[in-house]
């Protein structure tokens, strides 16, 4: 007698995907405070090689433990894996530029409008029409935008925004340009392993420019730094966000769904929020109510989207 799987399997199939996303959310909400704590002693482009060598062995482990040693061969052409790694060096350093340059809580804040920027440019680059609900998106994360800027001019103590907050949102754009090339130029290549391959290209790219910045005197060497404090948040949120939390986002999504699991990921911008609370960035009135506002024409437009898709 055959059948699916038995109700208490479906459900443990149903929680470990569950208990993924949460991780996901918790381990890339870390990523916004510790990297901004972290710039205060590395230059920026040094400590990214760093976390992607860190990502990279993790990832690696992970392949041959879930997929044997040969899988870690890069068999796409050297162009595509050239191109897959410059792409995603250039989201990691875009995405730390804005964070130097930014508020903690106000760059966790306007993440939650990044799904809207990544559907402008899958708009862009394969003429796709964009998800129902955009257009109340859009003006619930302008209004939302609009309230943030509003703390800078009449919000008292720190800046709610520092200037770099747009450039993490642009970030959105590159990291959607290469989630789309990372789907096509593979051919029946595992998320995992095409997540590894695209961290060894970004390496390779991260550990020439680190070469050549320290070689004339625009950065410094990242083993110039000493405390042990500072490398241990440096390597763990490396391991846990650009590795695991990698890995584990492609296991919820698998057994989700992409739409269902992109709900999920509007938990990456509060845990950023208690993160950043945890390194002494305390959110004022302007930055909860300009967040939750642009959350809410985010979870608006992918409510949309569930709702057609079980149409």
């Amino acid at each position: 007698m055959t059948g699916g799987p038995a109700p208490g399997r479906g459900r443990h199939h149903m929680l470990g995907a569950f208990a993924a996303m949460v991780f996901v959310g918790v381990s890339w909400g870390a990523n916004v405070p510790v990297s901004k704590v972290m710039l205060e002693h590395f230059d920026v482009v040094p400590m990214l090689t760093i976390r992607t060598l860190a990502a990279v062995a993790t990832l690696g482990v992970l392949l041959v433990l879930a997929e044997g040693v040969r899988n870690l061969r890069v068999e796409i052409g050297l162009k595509r894996f050239l191109l897959i790694g410059l792409m995603m060096s250039g989201f990691f350093t875009v995405f730390i530029a804005g964070i130097r340059f930014s508020n903690p809580i106000s760059a966790a804040a306007v993440q939650v409008a990044g799904p809207l920027v990544s559907a402008a440019t899958v708009r862009l680059v394969t003429g796709a029409r964009f998800d129902p609900g955009f257009g109340v998106a859009l003006a619930l994360t302008l209004t939302g935008g609009g309230i943030l800027a509003a703390g800078s001019l009449f919000g008292r103590g720190a800046l709610t925004l520092g200037g770099g907050e747009i450039i993490v949102l642009l970030s959105n754009a590159i990291w959607t340009l290469y989630s789309l090339k990372a789907q096509a130029w593979f051919d029946r290549a595992s998320q995992l392993h095409r997540a590894y391959v695209a961290s060894l290209s970004a390496l390779g790219w991260m550990t020439v420019l680190t070469l050549v910045l320290i070689g004339l005197g625009w950065a410094n060497s990242p083993f110039a730094v000493t405390d042990g404090w500072v490398w241990s948040q440096l390597l763990l949120v490396a391991v846990f966000s650009s590795g695991v939390g990698a890995y584990l986002w492609n296991v919820g999504a698998s057994r989700l769904g992409v739409a269902i699991a992109s709900l999920w990921v509007n938990l990456v911008p509060f845990f950023a929020v208690l993160w950043s609370m945890t390194y002494g960035f305390i959110p004022n009135a302007y930055q909860i109510a300009g967040g939750l506002v642009a959350l809410s024409g985010v979870v608006y437009m992918q409510w949309r989207r569930l709702q057609t898709i079980k149409r």
